[in-house]
């Protein structure tokens, strides 16, 4: 339970964002924004990624699992350090604990996490793209709260899978520094995913 926490703080991500609320892609140039909604059609493609992930973070928050990811909703199903799970969707996140039999529910509202969540995603409005870096092969996103983005930070990386971008890491760093970092592997696609 310990390590979802610390998992759940650092994608409560903050400090790392300072400056006036700018809203979606302001001060992107044109590639950048091209960039940035190829990024948007792969987070909104309607597929089910499944895989596994392995967390690393600060002190003893380390984890591993496998995961699910479609548009608007996140499973974490942790095998070390024990048995737990974690599902996103919607406006919370619950984290049911195994090995303590604790059920844990957060609200999305204020969490970076909460920017993967939308349905759909768009880099507009209520979401800024604070950087985009691109590579062959390769792109690597940061986006925050654009009314807020002392909120925190969260920094997607996507790889290109049969000419199409898939997510492959998710990245965050809390107002105390602390730094968690998803690395997911062994992504398939699974099919159509069903409409919320």
């Amino acid at each position: 339970m310990k390590a979802v926490t610390r998992l759940l703080s650092a994608l409560a991500l903050s400090g790392a964002l300072a400056g006036c609320a700018v809203n979606g892609m302001e001060g992107l140039s044109a590639t950048q924004q091209r960039e940035a909604h190829r990024v948007e059609a792969a987070l909104n493609r309607p597929a089910t990624l499944e895989g596994h992930f392995v967390q690393v973070g600060p002190g003893r928050n380390d984890g591993a699992g496998h995961f699910s990811y479609r548009p608007g909703a996140l499973a974490l199903d942790y095998v070390s350090p024990h048995a737990m799970t974690l599902r996103a969707s919607g406006a919370h996140l619950v984290i049911d604990d195994s090995q303590t039999g604790s059920v844990t529910k957060i609200s999305l509202a204020r969490n970076p996490l909460g920017l993967l969540l939308h349905v759909p995603v768009r880099f507009a409005g209520a979401i800024r793209v604070t950087d985009i870096r691109t590579s062959a092969g390769a792109a690597q996103i940061s986006l925050a709260e654009a009314n807020n983005p002392s909120q925190g930070l969260l920094t997607l990386q996507l790889i290109e899978n049969e000419g199409r971008l898939q997510l492959s890491t998710l990245d965050g760093v809390d107002a105390r520094g602390n730094r968690i970092v998803l690395s997911l592997s062994d992504v398939t696609e699974t099919g159509v995913a069903p409409k919320n």
